[in-house]
């Protein structure tokens, strides 16, 4: 190993790490360039089955590990090897002098908090040297994760050392690294004091085209979430980058498809992040093809599709027929078939995610970044069911118009409000969404329908201020509302209903969605 100050102590590196994959490789390029390896507990007991040289780290300090493993690398000695200058000329000395070991290398991960959270995992040791070392880059080199440890075993046995260059990188990813353990673990103590503060990790960072337009700048950055069904887990089978956009488009048709979940086949169809076809259906295919012809086409040209069963040949087919167009189609799975078809539109993204043929509501915390601050609220997970309905009206919803109603709450979900939904037979016929009253949702709704909507049911996700938006919807053959209700003229509605015999429904929910 070389040595820029030409100082002939040896160079060191401290091996302590939990997770101990790939980690013999690196300590045998260390070994092969007189590197010598310092290394506690459970990580010497496996280098040394492995037949790897390492001194136990209270041959260093001169204490043993104690207090059941709580105190092993806190010690003057081992903190002074890693964060001396290694250019200051006084500190050299006092190297010398108090017997210190150039401690050049630290490779450490931390207890897995994120597994098993609770006191005994939670790291002191580690992150202490982490970051000692990672602020002292210049000279010292840190390695938190196994997926670098091939480039610093390329620079060791090309160059003899690290170039800073390196150093320095894997000084941020130190620093991400030990902040986004501390901050799992102020979530947990903030959970268990029924704390406000929350910290957010956000990792893995990946630079996008653009922004909503082409002059922002834009990345995704992942949470590093175990949901299987999180953005960052789609697989790109075909076609251009993910945009921001799509981002937008698919994290709604993602909470679309939870909502539906899983039992009936169903396509959803999203543009600007809003529904503009969504139908269930007894084969996938049928699905597609009321999602499509059902609901708004127009709108649905150049929007992004998701399917919770596998997309086949024959579906692929139906798809790219009269010069249909999408974004992005998301599925389970595609046939062989399916891409052959897809592969003739090459900007056309394919992306495949085996749990969206079980989609499943996952609560976690909704983040809104506004000027000054964040807003962190849960995010909307409430599935309505029949038994918290209250009808209220003469005339009562039949079976099917209730499953339908329920259907069309679903979709004003994942709606912006204000927000009208309008369905029949598990197909969403036309929707009224972005609007700052609820009558112009209702007309807007009503006018954008290709189909009749006589006979159909509506659901809206705020209640009516005025009997107004009920009657536009009345006067369009809608024989079934669904409200939240709590309006101070909810009879005036109820009066509506009654008079044209038409059946209302409160959730007692709102569902808004800005």
């Amino acid at each position: 190993m070389k040595n820029k100050q030409n100082i002939k102590q040896p160079t060191y590196a401290l091996i302590s790490v939990f997770d101990k994959t790939n980690i013999l490789n690196l300590a045998k390029s260390f070994i092969k360039n007189n590197i010598t390896i310092i290394s506690t507990g459970g990580t010497a007991k496996f280098l040394k089955d492995k037949k790897i040289p390492t001194i136990p780290i209270e041959q260093i300090t001169k204490m043993p590990e104690s207090f059941d493993g709580r105190m092993k690398t806190i010690s003057f000695q081992i903190a002074s090897g890693i964060l001396f200058d290694r250019h200051n000329k006084t500190h050299q000395k006092e190297t010398e002098t108090l017997n210190i070991p150039h401690i050049d290398f630290i490779v450490c991960n931390f207890y897995p908090f994120k597994e098993k959270p609770g006191i005994e995992m939670i790291d002191v040791g580690g992150p202490t040297m982490v970051r000692a070392a990672a602020k002292n880059y210049h000279s010292v080199t840190v390695i938190v994760d196994p997926k670098d440890y091939e480039s610093v075993k390329k620079e060791i046995e090309n160059n003899g050392e690290t170039t800073e260059e390196l150093r320095k990188q894997l000084a941020a990813k130190a620093f991400s690294y030990v902040a986004d353990y501390d901050g799992m673990i102020a979530n947990y103590f903030q959970t268990q004091t029924q704390g406000s503060d929350k910290f957010i990790s956000l990792v893995n960072g990946n630079p996008l085209r653009y922004g909503e337009n082409p002059h922002q700048k834009a990345v995704f950055l992942g949470d590093d979430t175990k949901d299987t069904l999180g953005l960052g887990k789609f697989t790109i089978l075909q076609g251009k980058e993910t945009s921001f956009n799509n981002y937008l488009d698919l994290d709604s048709g993602v909470a679309a498809a939870s909502l539906l979940g899983g039992k009936k086949p169903a396509c959803i169809i999203f543009k600007h992040t809003n529904p503009c076809g969504a139908a269930t259906a007894p084969t996938i295919d049928e699905a597609f093809q009321q999602a499509w012809f059902g609901g708004d086409s127009l709108a649905a040209f150049g929007g992004v599709i998701l399917f919770n069963r596998p997309v086949t040949q024959q579906l692929a087919q139906a798809m790219v027929a009269d010069k249909k167009f999408f974004e992005i189609i998301a599925a389970p799975s595609f046939s062989s078939g399916a891409l052959k078809i897809f592969s003739k539109r090459p900007k056309l993204q394919l992306l495949a995610n085996k749990a969206l043929e079980n989609p499943q509501l996952v609560p976690y915390d909704e983040v809104k970044k506004v000027r000054g601050g964040f807003l962190i609220q849960d995010t909307d997970t409430n599935l309505l069911r029949k038994n918290q309905l209250q009808f209220i009206t003469k005339k009562k919803p039949t079976p099917q118009q209730l499953t339908d109603l329920l259907f069309a709450w679903k979709i004003c979900q994942i709606s912006k409000s204000n927000c009208v939904v309008l369905a029949k037979d598990g197909v969403m016929l036309s929707s009224g969404v972005g609007q700052q009253d609820r009558k112009r949702c209702c007309e807007l709704c009503v006018s954008k329908a290709v189909k009749s909507v006589t006979g159909s049911v509506a659901a809206t996700d705020g209640f009516f201020p005025f009997r107004d938006g009920p009657d536009v919807l009345i006067q369009a053959g809608i024989k079934a509302i669904l409200q939240p209700g709590g309006s101070i003229r909810d009879q005036e509605t109820i009066d509506a209903c009654n008079e044209a015999g038409v059946a209302m429904v409160f959730t007692g929910v709102r569902s808004f969605k800005h």
